[in-house]
């Protein structure tokens, strides 16, 4: 099912998969002249960087692996699925020698739990962008980001695959004199926003005195 999400993510992305089995496809994307690859790995175990790079380029087809642009312009996702997110921790360094590795690939390990798999066992990539623009969903994802939800997935597949596009998320803007009226109000300032207002070049005066007799008079209460 991941799998699935990433294959649609890419070529919703304008790659074309040009050969794969059950653990590894490759993509490729062609724009005029500029070329991009892409390799999508699922992962049993974590390997270490070099184990990894071995085993790629060991699968990888001649014809892509004979074209200039191949190295250069390469991006390994590998997908790992963990029984609880809180198990990131165990392999949180194995994860981030990957990624960090240089040699190859410019490699990303998208993560997920096994309740993340569930929660988007029929979704596909189209589900996620909806998810990913949902702000309610955001709000909750931010008060519990730890939380195994379908926003928390959705979130991952665009912080971990940077070079996905985010869809465009159309609404009312709030002119920007509300918005700092209700951040004034909820700080609790609106007896000196309203004094700074009131000034001008002429009464720059009148405006700091004004504003230690607010302060003094606060001190009084």
């Amino acid at each position: 099912m991941i799998t699935k999400i990433i294959d649609e993510a890419l070529i919703a992305h304008d790659f074309k998969k040009e050969h794969g089995n059950d653990f590894t496809s490759f993509y490729v994307r062609e724009s005029g002249p500029a070329i991009r690859f892409a390799i999508l790995h699922t992962l049993d175990e974590l390997p270490t960087p070099s184990e990894l790079n071995s085993a790629i380029n060991q699968s990888v087809p001649a014809a892509l692996l004979g074209h200039p642009a191949f190295k250069k312009n390469c991006d390994l996702i590998c997908i790992h699925r963990l029984s609880k997110l809180a198990e990131f921790k165990n392999y949180e360094e194995k994860i981030f020698a990957i990624e960090e590795d240089p040699h190859f690939f410019k490699k990303y390990i998208l993560y997920y739990s096994e309740a993340e798999e569930t929660a988007v066992q029929n979704y596909s990539y189209e589900d996620i962008t909806k998810t990913i623009s949902d702000k309610s969903q955001f709000h909750n994802y931010k008060n519990n980001p730890l939380a195994a939800t379908q926003y928390s997935f959705a979130a991952k597949i665009f912080i971990k695959l940077p070079f996905l596009e985010l869809p465009s998320i159309s609404g009312e803007l709030v002119p920007l004199r509300l918005q700092a009226n209700e951040a004034v109000a909820e700080a609790g300032f609106e007896t000196i926003y309203a004094a700074i207002q009131r000034v001008t070049k002429n009464n720059t005066d009148e405006l700091i005195k004004e504003l230690i007799a607010n302060e003094l008079e606060n001190k009084a209460n």
